[in-house]
């Protein structure tokens, strides 16, 4: 039996989930901060890979 399912889903709808507290970031994660170059370049490359050119 799999310990783990695997889903896609839309970052809004992650965002949505972590707020509604349905999905939580691991313990181990907490910790650690992204400074806002390294947020915008992510939010920027989802954004690319998602958006048809």
């Amino acid at each position: 039996m799999a310990k783990y399912k695997v889903t896609q889903s839309a970052v809004t709808q992650l965002l949505e989930d972590v707020k509604r507290e349905q999905i939580a970031i691991p313990e181990l994660q907490r910790p650690f901060v992204w400074d806002s170059v390294k947020v915008r370049d992510l939010m920027d490359s989802l954004y690319k890979a998602r958006v048809p050119r």
